[in-house]
């Protein structure tokens, strides 16, 4: 239940200076992390070589072993990633070509056997995709095609491909030897994505690029594989082939159902037939998409298109976007200016290059990734790619309205860059060496951080964690969940001036050289306090323009904490847990998973917000609420002296709290790192508990990542099986745990809570369902929010709030007030899941909440019968009651 204590304006301002805010002088940290001098690569699996690799995959949610693409025909698997890698067969195609007869696997040019995914649900059907080149015999001519297969391992030995699974999808006739595009991936929504390019130089790859009604070249494609309800069939495909007739086969896969130009008319000016549309185009205006790939967390997809004689570009691809080739060559002109029609919108490249050979120059992109890896901080959230000729590795990072690219290193013969599903470090396919390499720094400049916690000087005492001087003590409401540690608080704002920018309902923002520190005890025995162990202590630190993070493992011996690797670490602990012993993996994050989550979005500190903070905390021999003392004490620029008119996160276990409110709080404290606007998260909700939940998209709200599946949903009212947000927070298979960063148990508190507002649900309205219950339909002339039908002084969004009938003008909203010798009282019965804050005045113009004990803001679990005593102002006191709804 929410404190009572929360109502300090009732206590005399001379107790309330408890807080003192003093210099802190002590701690010992860098302003920012060590900056690296350089890189080179190295082989990432140790000795292991190849044979021409030309890309790499890797099993979703696996972590020991991945694949390489050998350019010849081969797909070797690399497994023991984690200990000792070793490397085997996985598939022959041409040993499958030979012994099929269809074909050959053309290798001239840029042909060959090019790339590789695998299904979202490998662990569950097996299926792998493969983009190759393929020569056949067509009535007496030699063809090329490029061709995109399906095929899946043995149900007994999921080491191996099964040739005789070789389902073919589309074998488009393309006999240049150049210009394959080539790429496979699927995306967030768990559709396949193809890359074409335009068949090759000349004229015919010129006009290629400038058409959708034709072939499937200069584009990212995107089709269902699936084959779900809903989604459509392809349109008919001929093609001058004996062999291959159509460059479709039939039932091999669908058209998503909003893929971007199903039944357009023009295109590029030009007036076109809907039924010869390639209907699986996503994206268009392409010379050559020889690399693409998702950023997971955001959706976003990046394309690298080679250029002709002048530029190389990077495109961010949106669905429907044209890229401008072969009318535009990045943002020169193309060779097709001539016949540029007068009107028509161009997407530019977010960068582009100059062939040549200077630091940012080069002749022939190779796309790359998102950096998200553990190892190099500096590098994450930049996009890293390469030049195949030049050799360059560069980083590009987004400044906001430009990329700003940075060279890292020279490497040439990198085909593919990929993510090391170990530590999700980049790994680039080096062909000349032979080599899956990946970067390390050279050396580094700038201050290191110390070694030993007790260098930090963040506490006076290890032995009883007493922190230093001017490092103040906090808790927030609800906790961020994390493997049932317990945790200890405290913040250090630097000198006596500097000030924490307050919000009453956004982020905070704070002065560079403001520092958290945490704490995490373990109890060995779950549930017994006296067990509990020194874990880890971490820090964040406010740098100019972000966070970094720190962490420090305890020692066994409890005496010290060393700091933790970069890359962070696990650790496997025994725990009691009923009686019995099992086994519960720490994670002692990476300093990239720490910015990960504390980004400029989330407030950098993410407990350090008022409906965090607004709660009391014991300062020594006074216990305050944390919003008014930090105010008083100088550590805000204003002072916040009636923090019962806030409201205030509720823990998952404080019953008297209604399930919305603790639903929302949880949600609030786990989530708002990544499900935000311009959170790093694709899922399109909005964990914020400012956004009320009728707006958040949270009931009902269908997720990108289901693709078509309506039936599954954020949450569905009354229906746990199809919310998918307990599906994440269980690991269901084929789904990602959430939390996804540090924490590898499952919060089965969180679980219950959950499911028990979603059993709830069926009974909740939102005020256009109470609109269509009371009147009908929410466009009827009197259910509009501000009508009034029963003329009782209440509006139908008052009503709602208040859960009484909008057609009934008695009874009204019952309020009782009474005189006594000792005051005044006003009762009233406090609707369940709706926060009342009594206002006064004493002239109808300026209100206040009422000064009296019990006025706060909460949302109760159910109908509360409330009295509220006072002392009446003279000559004439107002009163008013404000609602409020989650």
């Amino acid at each position: 239940m929410r404190n009572l204590s929360l109502l300090l304006f009732l206590i005399p301002a001379f107790l309330c200076a408890q807080l003192t805010r003093v210099a802190n002088t002590t701690l010992n940290l860098p302003a920012d992390l060590p900056s690296p001098t350089g890189y080179a690569l190295e082989n990432a699996l140790g000795s292991l070589t190849f044979n021409t690799p030309i890309a790499m995959a890797s099993v979703p949610g696996e972590k020991d072993r991945l694949f390489v693409v050998e350019r010849g025909g081969t797909i070797r698997v690399v497994s023991n990633l984690q200990t000792t890698p070793s490397k085997q067969l996985f598939f022959d195609l041409n040993a499958m070509l030979s012994a099929s007869g269809e074909g050959t696997l053309a290798t001239d040019g840029e042909n060959g056997l090019l790339s590789m995914t695998f299904h979202p649900r490998f662990a569950e059907n097996g299926y792998f995709y493969i983009f190759y080149s393929i020569r056949v015999n067509d009535n007496g001519s030699t063809r090329t095609f490029q061709r995109v297969a399906r095929l899946e391992v043995y149900a007994n030995d999921p080491a191996s491909a099964n040739p005789a699974s070789h389902t073919p999808l589309i074998s488009q006739r393309d006999d240049a030897s150049n210009h394959n595009g080539g790429d496979l991936a699927f995306g967030p929504d768990g559709y396949l994505y193809i890359s074409t390019g335009d068949e090759g130089g000349g004229d015919d790859a010129y006009d290629n690029a400038r058409f959708i009604n034709k072939d499937f070249f200069s584009a990212i494609l995107r089709i269902d594989v699936d084959n779900l309800p809903g989604n459509l069939s392809p349109n008919p495909h001929a093609q001058t082939s004996t062999k291959f007739p159509s460059a479709v086969h039939a039932g091999a896969y669908k058209v998503p159902a909003d893929n971007p130009f199903i039944g357009a008319t023009m295109h590029n000016g030009q007036v076109i037939n809907p039924n010869t549309v390639r209907t699986e185009i996503y994206a268009t205006g392409f010379r050559n998409p020889w690399r693409f790939s998702f950023d997971y967390p955001t959706g976003r997809l990046f394309v690298a298109d080679v250029g002709q004689n002048v530029r190389e570009e990077i495109d961010l691809v949106v669905k429907g976007g044209n890229y401008g080739w072969s009318y535009y060559e990045a943002n020169l002109n193309g060779p097709r200016i001539g016949s540029k029609p007068a009107s028509g919108t161009w997407l530019a490249p977010i960068y582009d290059y100059n062939h040549g050979s200077g630091n940012y120059q080069g002749d022939s992109v190779t796309g790359g990734i998102i950096y998200r890896g553990t190892r190099l901080t500096e590098l994450y959230e930049t996009y890293v790619f390469a030049d195949y000729v030049s050799g360059r590795i560069w980083s590009l990072k987004n400044s906001g309205s430009a990329w700003d690219a940075s060279l890292l290193a020279t490497d040439a013969g990198i085909t593919s860059i990929g993510t090391d599903p170990r530590d999700g470090e980049s790994i680039f396919v080096d062909i000349g060496a032979g080599q899956l390499k990946r970067l390390v720094r050279n050396g580094t400049s700038g201050t290191q951080p110390p070694a030993l916690l007790s260098q930090t000087g963040a506490f006076s005492s290890l032995v009883t964690l007493s922190p230093a001087a001017g490092i103040v003590p906090y808790q927030p409401n609800v906790n961020f969940w994390s493997d049932y540690a317990l945790k200890s608080r405290w913040v250090s704002v630097p000198g006596l001036v500097s000030k924490i920018n307050y919000s009453e309902t956004g982020n905070w923002t704070f002065p560079t050289g403001t520092v958290w520190v945490k704490h995490f005890d373990l109890e060995t025995e779950r549930g017994n306090p006296t067990t509990a162990r020194r874990l880890e202590t971490r820090f964040l630190v406010k740098t100019a323009s972000a966070t970094y993070g720190l962490s420090y493992k305890w020692r066994a011996d409890q005496t010290d904490a060393d700091l933790v690797p970069e890359a962070g670490v696990d650790a496997v602990m025994s725990v009691t847990v009923n009686g019995a012993a099992i086994s519960q993996t720490w994670r002692y994050p990476s300093r990239n998973e720490c910015r990960a989550c504390h980004t400029t979005v989330a407030g950098h500190a993410l407990s350090f917000n008022t409906r965090q903070l607004n709660r009391e905390h014991n300062y020594g021999t006074q216990t305050l609420n944390q919003l008014t003392a930090l105010g008083e004490a100088g550590y805000l620029d204003t002072t916040v002296p009636n923090p019962g008119a806030l409201p205030a996160y509720a823990a998952a276990s404080d019953t008297d709290a209604s399930l919305e409110w603790r639903v929302r709080s949880y949600l609030a404290t786990n989530c708002i790192s990544c499900h935000q606007p311009g959170g790093a998260a694709l899922g399109n909700w909005d964990a914020r508990s400012t956004t009320p939940t009728d707006s958040a998209n949270l009931i009902n709200g269908l997720l990108q990542a289901t693709g078509t599946d309506s039936a599954n949903r954020f949450i569905v009212p009354g229906d746990a099986a199809h919310s998918v947000l307990l599906k994440r927070l269980r690991g269901d298979a084929g789904t990602p745990r959430m939390p996804p960063l540090a924490s590898n148990e499952i919060d089965t508190e969180a679980l219950v809570l959950i499911a028990a507002w979603i059993a709830e649900l069926p009974q909740r309205q939102s005020f256009a369902q109470w609109q269509s219950v009371h009147f009908g339909s929410p466009e009827m002339p009197d259910a509009g929010p501000d009508a009034d039908p029963d003329n009782d002084g209440q509006s139908n969004r008052l009503e709602f709030l208040l859960k009484t009938n909008p057609l009934i003008s008695t009874p009204a909203f019952p309020i009782q007030f009474a005189k006594s010798d000792e005051g005044f009282s006003y009762s009233f019965i406090q609707p369940a899941n709706r926060a009342f804050l009594i206002e006064t005045s004493t002239d109808l113009q300026l209100w206040s909440p009422w000064s009296t004990e019990g006025n706060y803001l909460f949302y109760p679990a159910t109908d509360l019968a409330r009295t509220l005593q006072g002392t009446l102002l003279q000559p004439a006191q107002f009163f008013r009651t404000r609602v409020e709804i989650p």
